[in-house]
């Protein structure tokens, strides 16, 4: 669909992860959070679903530059051209988001100034491409749940009617707003949405709600007194970094995703906010190399120095025994692939 179109997302930064220092770990209640928070978060039930796209047995399938399917790497056209990926598969379309379920490869394009980004469907070798949706953006998490393409979507057209979360059946291409607003999404798990609001989240704090699908049951899970793009939610966590004034530098905070109890923190120094959290355990750059450690801190191992031309390292992937990630220097963004039990470290990019 031709339009002129612009994604203007303040918080844009859902696919930088990680973070860097002086890996400790230490306790820290967060005395930032008003009483009234705290009461609704107490009378939050985490068992309470009302929506009718509950499902415990469906998986949370990202979009993403590299996916995992029937124990095969892939990869898609834009980044192969790019790099050189040992022994992964790559499907011929111009795409840096896209999932696989099935045989079926669902991807969003790039888009331009002049074509909005859009959500395609194509076989596993590219053939029996079609559209499925213009209502989607990489900026808007989208997943795939069950049946369905959960997305954000925000656009300046039409004085912002179209806005608002959308889902969209897989099977039948059918496209249905679910929920009205402008939101950003941080994390799904089987039963919950969590976002921020556009408009509330211009200040100088982070506020974090989760809801249904169908966008009741809307409840606020975090309040923190620093502005934060970084979050990841993990298993029964809300993991995000946030630049703390006294120590100069960023911290890790972890949080009940309930709403619930206390903040802890990982205290550091660090170059990077960035990190990721990847089968239980965080990646993330501390000083001058790539550390990973368990969620609760402990088990530090160093995965790779980084190169000292570089400023930070961010984008962490993980397949096999292998984690990818970039280098981000003067000559540009660099992809490395590391092994973890070796620490081998090979610069992929061409």
């Amino acid at each position: 669909m031709k339009m002129s179109y612009k994604i203007i997302i303040s918080l844009t930064v859902i696919l930088i992860l990680g973070l860097s220092g002086l890996f400790t770990y230490e306790y820290y209640i967060n005395q930032n959070q008003t009483s009234q928070n705290q009461e609704e978060a107490e009378n939050t039930q985490d068992n309470v679903i009302t929506s009718e796209f509950k499902s415990e047995n469906n998986s949370i399938v990202p979009f993403t530059s590299m996916t995992e399917s029937n124990g095969s790497l892939y990869i898609t056209k834009s980044l192969s051209s790019s790099a050189n990926l040992e022994n992964a598969n790559v499907i011929p379309i111009e795409s840096d988001f896209f999932t696989i379920v099935g045989d079926d490869v669902y991807y969003i394009t790039n888009g331009s100034d002049e074509f909005a980004p859009e959500l395609r469907r194509c076989g596993l070798d590219g053939n029996n491409d079609v559209s499925i949706s213009e209502f989607v953006s990489p900026l808007g998490s989208p997943v795939v749940i069950g049946d369905y393409i959960y997305s954000a979507y925000y656009t300046e057209d039409d004085e912002g009617l179209n806005n608002g979360i959308y889902k969209i059946n897989i099977n039948s291409g059918e496209t249905e707003k679910a929920i009205e607003g402008e939101y950003f999404i941080y994390g799904y798990d089987n039963d919950k949405i969590y976002y921020t609001s556009n408009s509330e989240n211009r200040g100088s704090g982070t506020i974090l709600h989760r809801m249904n699908f169908d966008g009741t049951d809307k409840t606020e899970v975090l309040n923190f007194n620093v502005r934060t793009d970084s979050i990841v939610v993990y298993d029964k966590y809300i993991f995000f970094s946030a630049y703390d004034d006294i120590s100069h530098c960023y911290k890790i905070y972890r949080s009940p995703k309930s709403g619930k109890g206390n903040i802890d923190a990982y205290s550091f120094e660090c170059f990077s906010n960035v990190f990721d959290v990847i089968d239980e355990r965080l990646y993330y750059q501390a000083n001058s190399a790539v550390y990973s450690s368990e969620i609760n801190g402990d088990n530090e191992i160093k995965i790779a120095d980084i190169d000292e031309k570089s400023d930070s390292a961010y984008g962490f992937k993980k397949f096999d025994n292998k984690i990818y990630f970039y280098e981000k220097s003067n000559q540009g963004d660099i992809l490395y692939q590391t092994n973890i039990e070796t620490s081998e470290k090979l610069n992929i990019s061409k």
